[in-house]
């Protein structure tokens, strides 16, 4: 199971090579298990990094929201602040790969990446390369938020703004981004399954604590307590829950 993780100063964090010219990672939370992180990826061609140049496909899913720079993996749509992607097990992409200039993409995985190269394929969008199709579809928004909009919501019980970006309709498992307006909080809860929270652009307070003046990074793992939250001036979330937001 991941760790508790609660207020992750994440700008703060170094940059760790991940082998490739150009490519680096800060390591956000990892499960020990079976391998499912959250990572903050950058990808920089001054450096030597080269986007791959055959399509291919993963045995676990890959959720994908863009942070910084553009990048795309058809040459149709771009990867840029605000993109989400989301690609279920099996879901062939990387059909004409580009990566012009330095960007940063918030990366989850459901267990650790295999890459299955795929020379000729089938299509050209997104497809699952074999069995049924999963609950969760693929997606890719160049703008998540003007292709999806805002919505009334709520979180931990409070009203919030939200912007649902893909949801399983058999677990409720998915992913949002999520506004908090300053003077938001929230009440100590306790869930059933996991939540995770990516703070672009900071001012969360947890548990009265300072907050992390950029970007933070909280996971609750199933069954856990949550810590009491608050928004010390408006806010921006990415959020991934377990189950429907609540």
């Amino acid at each position: 199971m991941r760790p508790r993780i609660t207020g992750l100063d994440v700008d703060a964090m170094e940059w760790a090579p991940l082998g490739p010219p150009g490519l680096f990672s800060k390591l956000l939370s990892r499960d020990p298990d079976t391998g499912a992180r959250t990572a903050l990826q950058r990808m920089d061609p001054s450096l030597g990094y080269q986007a791959p140049t055959v399509a291919h496909f993963h045995t676990t899913y890959e959720e994908i929201l863009g942070i910084a720079g553009r990048f795309t993996f058809d040459q149709r749509t771009w990867v840029v602040p605000g993109a989400y992607v989301f690609h279920p097990p099996r879901t062939v992409h990387g059909f004409a790969s580009l990566v012009p200039q330095e960007s940063l993409f918030l990366s989850r995985v459901g267990r650790d990446l295999d890459v299955n190269l795929v020379h000729e394929p089938a299509e050209k969008d997104l497809y699952v390369i074999e069995g049924d199709v999963p609950p969760r579809r693929p997606a890719a928004y160049g703008d998540a938020a003007v292709a999806l909009g805002w919505a009334e919501g709520t979180l931990l019980g409070r009203p919030v703004s939200a912007c649902v970006l893909s949801t399983d309709p058999e677990t409720g498992e998915g992913s949002a981004l999520v506004r908090l307006p300053a003077g938001w909080t929230s009440t100590v809860q306790c869930r059933t399954d996991y939540l995770e929270i990516f703070a672009l652009n900071g001012g969360i307070s947890t548990d009265g604590e300072p907050p992390a003046e950029g970007r933070a990074y909280f996971f609750i793992p199933p069954g856990d307590e949550i810590p009491a939250l608050e928004a010390l001036r408006d806010c921006e979330l990415y959020v991934n829950f377990g189950r429907a937001l609540a």
